[in-house]
């Protein structure tokens, strides 16, 4: 077998560990191996997007130093090139978010990566406006340079398997795009349930049919009684702010917090809102019940603004705390007389909003599924990774919406599905053998602490100092103000 790895960055501890990992694992009697790497080509990336070129040789000198332990050999590194004509490709103009998603650089999709990029970086999703159309042009040549690599890649080495870490991104996502086009079987990986890795085979890891297979088969591998214990455990691990698997929105909360105005004669709702950036460029995750979840939320209070018998509580997401964008300037100016907003870094308490409230509404969000856990009447508005389990409710039109919501006596549907879930996302994924993460500074790869830069590094500043008149250009362009001393440690 002919294993073709893009590692493209090696900022992160996790990515360059399971790289490390992945490649040891395929390491076998006949297999031959070919691992793509940046050395300074790409003009950013996700994780130093200003292309902070000391931050190309902490990258370039982990990958290589750590690389090598995983057993890798220097005949089987190939290095990214430059290709003038990806830089003098010519660029349409962008009308709308629909005409990025489709556009394609000889016949592979190259605009979906860009916008889920600049998405991402600026936590926006109306980038038709200045100065986001510098910061795309700046990832499609970019992007198209990767795909030109990748094109005479696949032509000289003819690969049987490809592996790319998550794939959305604007340096990856052609990539697949491409493997897909040939028929070239690929593997995204990305990070499972606590130090585990996922594969998923010709699928993002944002792939609701993929996820929920996999949800199944793991569940049906499982001893009965282990796997209902091992399902409640999340939901409650999760509720008491505990780490240990994935990171808590809601550590910080006071359990026993309510807002000032609750009042429990009320027939009181939640709306419970997610980061709406987080899958916008991701096609299996779009509804057509709405565009933007806002949208769908004006319209429940707009139908509804004159019910006194019904108060709705809208909880923005943590996650969106430090976010300024359209959707949360939006948020700000809603006014309606039977709505409390709650703000994302308020202390009142998520589950105890979910226990006072006759039904709880979510869009996408986790808290539509821990809700049904804890036996709440859940109802999803839109799509998530638990759709399909059958522990909440799924209206396919707003009037269906309507008539859920303004039914008092709604029960709460079996939370078999939820155990599913809970189950799924506490155990998923690969165990690693050699690699174990602790963060960036604390992360192992057999034993030893993986540094934030080898020794290497320091001849790659001296080589990577050419390229620094683009880190100028870049910072500004990404940050809107010039360099600064802080700059020197600024990645993303």
């Amino acid at each position: 077998m002919k294993y073709l790895i893009y590692s493209n960055t090696g900022l992160t501890s996790k990515q360059l560990g399971l790289t490390a990992e992945i490649i040891e694992n395929l390491r076998g009697s006949g297999n031959q191996l070919m691992l793509v790497l940046c050395d300074n080509v790409l003009d950013n990336c996700y994780f130093n997007r200003v292309h902070n070129v000391l931050g190309c040789a902490s990258c370039q000198s982990r990958m290589l130093t750590l690389l090598k332990q995983g057993g890798l050999r220097k005949e089987e590194i190939h290095r990214l090139k430059r290709y003038p004509e990806a830089y003098s490709a010519p660029l349409p103009p962008f009308r709308s978010m629909d005409d990025l998603y489709g556009f394609s650089f000889e016949g592979i999709n190259v605009g979906r990566g860009v916008a889920s990029s600049v998405i991402s970086y600026t936590r926006d999703f109306d980038l038709i406006q200045e100065p986001y159309l510098g910061l795309i042009k700046v990832e499609l040549h970019k992007s198209i340079n990767v795909l030109l690599n990748f094109r005479d890649i696949f032509k000289s080495y003819q690969p049987d398997e490809l592996y790319l870490f998550n794939g959305r991104f604007a340096e990856v996502f052609p990539v697949m795009e491409l493997a897909r086009a040939v028929n070239l079987p690929f593997y995204t990986l990305e990070s499972g349930a606590g130090n585990n890795y996922e594969m998923f085979r010709n699928h993002l890891p944002h792939s609701i049919a993929s996820r929920e297979k996999s949800m199944h088969l793991l569940w049906e591998a499982t001893d009965a009684e282990e796997r209902v214990g091992v399902g409640s455990r999340w939901f409650e691990m999760k509720r008491s702010g505990d780490e240990s698997i994935e990171p808590s929105f809601t550590r910080h909360q006071d359990q026993e917090r309510l807002p000032d105005d609750y009042q429990p004669a009320r027939r009181n709702i939640a709306l419970l809102n997610s980061s709406q950036d987080e899958q916008m460029a991701v096609p299996e995750w779009k509804t057509p019940l709405y565009e933007f979840q806002n949208e769908a939320i004006r319209q429940i209070l707009n139908h509804f603004r004159d019910r006194n018998d019904l108060h709705f509580y809208l909880r923005i997401h943590p996650n969106l705390g430090t976010v300024d964008n359209i959707q949360m300037r939006e948020i700000r100016k809603m006014s309606f007389p039977n709505l409390t907003i709650i703000p994302p870094d308020s202390k009142i308490s998520t589950y105890k909003l979910i226990d006072a409230c006759e039904k709880v509404i979510t869009f996408g969000s986790s808290t539509g599924i821990e809700a049904a856990f804890w036996g709440r009447p859940s109802i999803l508005y839109g799509r998530a990774f638990y759709e399909n389990l059958g522990s909440v409710y799924r209206p396919d039109s707003f009037d269906a919406l309507v008539a859920l919501i303004d039914y008092p006596d709604l029960p709460p549907l079996s939370r078999d599905g939820a155990l599913v879930y809970g189950h799924y996302m506490s155990r998923f994924g690969r165990q690693t053998t050699h690699f174990q993460f602790r963060g960036l500074r604390g992360s192992t790869y057999k034993g030893k602490r993986i540094r934030l830069m080898y020794s290497v590094g320091l001849l790659l500043v001296f080589r990577y100092l050419r390229r620094t008149g683009l880190w100028l250009k870049l910072h500004r362009l990404y940050y809107g103000k010039g360099f600064s001393l802080r700059s020197l440690i600024r990645y993303k």
